[in-house]
């Protein structure tokens, strides 16, 4: 904490990535929702359901895609839940973001100045906890047509399930945010493992002298 590169650093990759998150999620969102014809065929769900079908189920329904590139397509979603979609009461979630927030600061405020990997990856998790959070206590997803918006969820759009790699596929849709929390972990255990073998080699030669 008392290294100002180490902070700089640290809040650079934590504000980019967490500008890239949201831009991302309003960017894609504001696109696909806002061309010809979304408001009709919601109107046409609405219709054919009845007028108290939940709005992210409209959503679903609306199948709104946009292929970018072979294997990559843009598909709306949100997710009430977790990752994989497993479900989860708000208040835990809750706790969960503000546990993960302490924690990255308390191992960024711990670590040494020169630590350049470690407050990347920290601050990758962070980006990621704190984008998703905003989704859950902030952000809204207003479906044209629909009277109600949805509220609570997170906002995914990154569908490789056409990907198919030895008979097998992703099939969840997620997001930026996702993408910056899988690679700040994984850093984080290359990190640890790096750290974890220095320590066995250290053992090892003090039991040789």
């Amino acid at each position: 904490m008392r290294s100002p590169a180490a902070i700089a650093v640290f809040a650079a990759v934590a504000g980019v990535s967490l500008a890239a998150d949201l831009w991302s999620k309003h960017a894609v969102f504001g696109v696909l929702l806002g061309g010809s014809g979304v408001r009709q065929r919601s109107e046409a769900v609405l219709r054919d359901y009845g007028p108290n079908v939940p709005p992210d189920d409209v959503l679903r329904a609306l199948r709104l895609q946009r292929p970018v590139f072979t294997g990559l397509r843009l598909t709306l979603s949100t997710n009430p839940g977790v990752v994989f979609g497993l479900p989860m009461p708000p208040w835990a979630v809750a706790v969960a973001t503000v546990l993960t927030i302490g924690l990255v600061c308390y191992f960024f405020a711990m670590s040494g100045s020169s630590g350049h990997w470690l407050h990347v990856a920290l601050a990758m998790v962070l980006s990621g906890a704190v984008g998703n959070f905003y989704d859950r206590m902030i952000a809204h997803v207003v479906v044209p047509g629909v009277a109600r918006p949805i509220t609570g969820q997170v906002r995914d759009f990154l569908d490789f399930s056409e990907v198919r790699v030895l008979g097998l596929n992703y099939p969840y849709i997620f997001n930026v945010a996702d993408v910056f929390l899988v690679v700040g972990v994984g850093m984080l255990m290359v990190y640890w493992w790096f750290l974890a073998r220095c320590d066995h080699k250290s053992r090892l030669k003090k039991q040789v002298r």
